[in-house]
Parts: structure tokens; C-alpha cells; sequence
């Protein structure tokens, strides 16, 4: 497609409404961002064996094509998580790594680490440091023995006169995230905000124009710790011009904190950061005069044909892995009637939850687990199970369990909040319906509980609708039970945030199976496989004994 016109007016709006003092030369620098893309190569979801146009570095090859057709001072970069997720981590070991190979062939010309980049050793970083054309920049890494630094912490890219300085940073958590591996026992990753200011002051000496900060850490402070976010660099390095951030995943056009303009190209490559730097360039004087950014979808681009063919055979190797048979199924798990638009599997305890229930259950020693199934065409039928049928029906590809203490009463709220994403149902209802607003989001958020038995009575008001409350043996579930709660840890977020349901109540999780595990054997996908095969010997039945249900819709 062509490229945005909206974007492509963007300069010129600047242009006009930043009058130049006579004789003095505007030069307009682009610089293009990406983070935490995970391994999405090409526009495919490898867990499903599905095409998925959301985003992917080949969609963003067309868009960064597109966009260098009209702006000839580009300048392309990474804040990280790249060579991890969608099964890319299968090739890490490969002689040209892909990711980095396409990396390359974009021109990127800059390249920070997240925290997954170690997610395999040192000696992974080093290859794919080494392969990079680009610079790899890291302020804040250093080795243990020495005191020397790991990368580079700076480089300077001058475009059409114009001088900018880069740094980079990486969350300093990755060694509590690899603290059970070892991988990075031998490097120092500091905070970052001491050495982000001393790499200023030397680019302020080198008199560049402007000063970027491309780091792998997010708006907010990384698990409430001062100094983790980059909204407390912008207020303590104020001479930071723009700031580039990724790991949090959040889609962030512009925000502006301490006149830093902030970006944040949100995950899994479906948007670019562009940012607009205008300069004015006199006889003596060079100065930032505009600085504008917006993030951009790629969705409607098209795949580069240069990065297909890259990825081509390691396309075709992880289709071939989608489709193994990992068990087999003597029935049905999944019912397929709808009952006035709901799907049954939402109604009562099937094959399928009773299943993601028992794995969570099994592997995390749980009292009671709550488990999401977000895809109302979910099913299972009777026959071989592969990889990609568990894909398919468990949608959140980094999807964990973490264990949470927690009260009866915390979880009957929880189970309350869930059982609100319907609507009440009123006397003669025949027009059953999700909640207007939570069945209008993107989001799914009915959780469905393992561990249990409820009923879920929709005739009764939003918060009174748990009946009858027990643990498996039947022992009712009282409000000051201590309890163990097994559940996704981005769900949870959710629940204690500001406004949900459990506000106020925050704990940590004393467990999460991606510690326990890996972080890619500790997702709830990979934990079912193992479940299937190594425990179930690759023999699945429904075992549900109807141990819950919604009452109040009728066929």
C-alpha cells in the first residue's frame, strides 16, 4: 500500500508551522523504532499455524521501504526482545542468526538488548552482537571481573549536518529474570540512571544536536523500584531530547515528561515509532527546534519478499513442528451448540477447561486455579491432538501460572468480576447478552476456575451471583480461608489495578511456573503438552464432572 498521507504530511505540517529565521537551512531527521517485535519474522503465528496480519519485521521492511522513498534521513532502531517467542528461540544456534540476518538487511542502524536476549546465554548475545551491521549499544552492562564495559554505550549519527547521539540501556532486572539459570552470573547490569546521565555529559562535549535514548525499559518503574522507568529519566536527565522504550508493551504515541518526548512502539511489530526531529542550521548554530512523534499499525502493509526468503525454511520447519501429534483424544472435549449467541464452552465445565484447569492444578499445587479461553470458536474433537490444536485454544502465547495467597473472600470477588462480563438476565429474557461494555472490548475477561464448584446465576445482580462456593471435597469456601490461587499474572494485574475488583489487595506471587520452568516450558501452552504426553501418556478424556455452570440461560 502507499504510505500514510497523514504521515507523509507530517514534515511539511512542521515545516509550516515553525517559521525560520532568514538564510537559516531546516533539516528534518526521521527516526524509525521498533521493540519488543518477539519473533514475529513474518505475518504467521507459529503456535496456531495461522497467517497473522497484525504485525511482523517483514510488514515493517515494507513500511521502512515506503517511508525511505520520501524521506532521505532515516535512521532506524531497536529497543530489544527480538530473538525470543513464536519458536524463533528454536534457531538461536543457527550460523546466521534469521532475526539478526533481517535485521540487517532493513539497514537498522541501531540495536539495544532486551531482558530475552539472554534468555539463552552469553554466548547466544555475543553471536548476534557479533552478526549486527548496526552498533549495539548498552550503557549500563558491564563485566563483573574487569569493570569493563560490555558494549558501547553511545554512537553519534550525523545526517545531512545534523548530529545525534544514541544510547542505550537494558532493564536492570535481567539478572533476577536469569537468576536460576546463571546465564548472566559473570556481567553487571546497573541502574541505569547513573550512567545514562555520565553518557550525556560526554555526548554534550562531542556537540551533538540532539540526544536519543533507545532503552529496553519501560514508562513506569519495572516492580515499583525508583529509577526502572523511563518517566524517571526524563525527570531526572531533562537533557535527554526523545526517549525510544519498549519492554512494557505498551502502545504510546507521544508523551511528554520533563520536555522529553517519549515513544513506545507497543509489541509483536504491529506498530513503528516515528519520530520527527526538525533542526534550523545557521551560520554557527545548530538547534532542535520541533520534535513530534506517533506511532504507526502495519497491519495493511505487505510482507517484504527480501525477509520472506530469509525465514523461508525456518517457515516451513515450524509449520511442520505446528502440526506433530503430541496425544490423542477419545471424545469431543469441546461442545459446539451456541445458546443464543454464547458458546456452551462458556456455560459450563467442559474437557477443554476441566483440562487447562488440571495442568495449572498439577504443576503449581494450587487450591484453585482460573483459566481463559479466549476464542469463542475453541474446539477439540475426538482424534489426534497436535501442538496446534493447544495453540488454538489457549490464545496467550506467554501465558503462565502464578501463585497468589489469597482469601476466600479475594476470590469471590474475582469470581464475581468474572461472572459480570454477562448481562443480567431479567424475567421473559429472550435477548441474552454479554455485558454492552466488557463484550465490546478486544479483551475476554471471563475466567473460568479449576479447583472448585459454583454456580454462576444470572437472574441475580452483578456481585451476587456465586452460588454455593466449595472446594472439590465439598468444604465451603468461607471469607477468611487462606487459600493459594493459581492464575495468570498479567490477569491479576488487572484485578488490583485502580478500579478492579481486588484494588488494594496486592500481593507477590510466592511461585510462577516460567521461574520453575523456563520461560518457555512455564507457558500454560507448553505446560499442557507436557501434561499430555509425559503424564497422561498422550491419552485424553473429558474428566469434567460438571463442577460448574451458569444457570439462567435457557436453550
Amino acid at each position: 500500500m502507499l504510505l500514510n498521507k497523514r504521515l507523509l504530511s507530517l514534515f511539511t505540517i512542521v515545516a509550516l508551522s515553525s517559521p525560520l529565521p532568514l538564510l537559516a537551512k531546516q533539516v528534518n531527521v526521521a527516526i524509525l523504532a521498533t521493540s519488543d517485535v518477539h519473533g514475529r519474522m513474518l505475518p504467521w503465528d507459529y503456535g496456531t499455524d495461522k497467517a497473522d496480519l497484525s504485525g511482523s519485521y517483514a510488514q515493517i521492511s515494507t513500511f521502512v521501504n515506503q517511508f525511505r522513498e520520501h524521506h532521505p534521513n532515516v535512521i532506524l532502531v531497536d529497543a530489544g526482545d527480538i530473538i525470543q517467542d513464536n519458536q524463533i528461540e528454536r534457531f538461536h544456534d543457527v550460523k546466521n542468526h534469521p532475526a539478526i540476518e533481517a535485521l540487517n538487511t532493513m539497514k537498522y542502524d541501531i540495536m539495544v538488548l532486551g531482558n530475552h536476549e539472554f534468555n539463552f546465554g552469553m554466548p547466544v548475545v555475543d553471536k548476534i552482537v557479533a552478526e549486527f551491521k548496526g552498533k549495539t549499544l548498552a550503557a549500563n552492562i558491564f563485566y563483573k571481573d574487569s569493570g569493563k564495559a560490555y558494549l558501547p554505550a553511545t554512537s553519534i549519527i550525523e545526517k545531512d549536518g545534523v548530529k545525534i547521539g544514541f544510547i542505550g540501556a537494558t532493564t536492570p532486572f535481567v539478572p533476577e529474570y536469569e537468576d536460576k539459570t546463571g546465564y548472566v552470573k559473570q556481567m553487571e547490569f546497573t541502574m541505569p540512571i547513573p550512567e545514562i546521565q555520565k553518557q550525556v555529559e560526554k555526548l554534550k562535549q562531542q556537540h551533538v544536536d540532539a540526544i536519543v535514548l533507545v532503552t529496553h525499559m519501560g514508562v513506569d518503574n519495572e516492580n515499583n523500584k525508583p529509577g526502572t522507568g523511563v518517566a524517571d529519566v526524563a525527570n531526572q536527565v531533562p537533557d535527554i531530547d526523545v526517549i525510544i522504550a519498549g519492554h512494557n508493551h505498551q502502545n504510546i504515541s507521544e508523551k511528554v515528561i520533563n520536555n522529553v518526548l517519549i515513544t513506545e512502539p507497543h509489541r509483536y511489530g504491529t506498530v513503528v515509532s516515528v519520530v520527527d526531529l526538525t533542526f534550523d542550521l545557521e551560520k554557527n548554530k545548530t538547534s532542535l527546534v520541533n520534535k513530534k512523534a506517533e506511532t504507526q499499525p502495519v497491519k495493511s502493509y505487505a510482507a517484504d519478499p527480501a525477509i520472506e526468503k530469509i525465514y523461508a525454511p525456518y517457515h516451513q520447519q515450524l509449520r511442520e513442528i505446528a502440526n506433530q501429534v503430541i496425544g490423542e483424544t477419545d471424545r469431543d472435549l469441546v461442545p459446539q451448540q451456541m445458546i443464543h449467541g454464547i458458546p456452551a464452552i462458556y456455560l459450563e465445565e467442559t474437557g477443554l477447561t476441566h483440562l487447562l484447569n488440571a495442568v495449572q492444578l498439577y504443576y503449581s499445587g494450587a487450591d484453585v486455579t482460573s483459566v481463559l479461553v479466549d476464542n469463542k470458536k475453541a474446539i477439540l474433537n475426538k482424534g489426534p491432538i497436535t501442538r496446534k490444536d493447544i495453540a488454538n485454544n489457549y490464545q496467550y502465547t506467554a501465558g503462565e501460572t502464578s501463585i497468589f495467597e489469597v482469601t476466600g473472600q479475594d476470590l469471590k470477588d474475582y469470581m464475581e468480576w468474572s461472572a459480570a462480563y454477562f448481562a443480567q438476565v431479567q424475567p421473559g429474557d429472550k435477548n441474552y447478552q454479554y455485558d454492552p461494555i466488557r463484550g465490546a472490548s478486544k479483551y475476554m475477561t471471563y475466567d473460568m476456575f479449576g479447583g472448585v464448584k459454583y454456580t454462576i446465576d444470572l437472574t441475580q445482580p452483578v456481585g451476587e451471583r456465586i452460588k454455593n462456593l466449595t472446594l472439590l471435597n465439598g468444604q465451603a469456601i468461607t471469607a477468611d480461608m487462606k487459600l493459594k490461587l493459581g492464575m495468570n499474572a498479567y490477569r491479576y494485574e488487572m484485578l488490583v489495578k485502580k478500579g478492579g475488583p481486588l484494588e488494594g489487595r496486592r500481593v507477590e506471587p510466592t511461585w510462577d511456573s516460567r521461574t520453575a520452568f523456563g520461560d518457555e516450558q512455564g507457558t500454560i501452552r507448553n505446560m499442557t503438552i507436557k501434561y499430555i504426553t509425559d503424564v497422561k501418556k498422550g491419552k485424553i478424556t473429558d474428566e469434567s464432572n460438571h463442577n460448574w455452570q451458569v444457570n439462567g440461560i435457557k436453550p
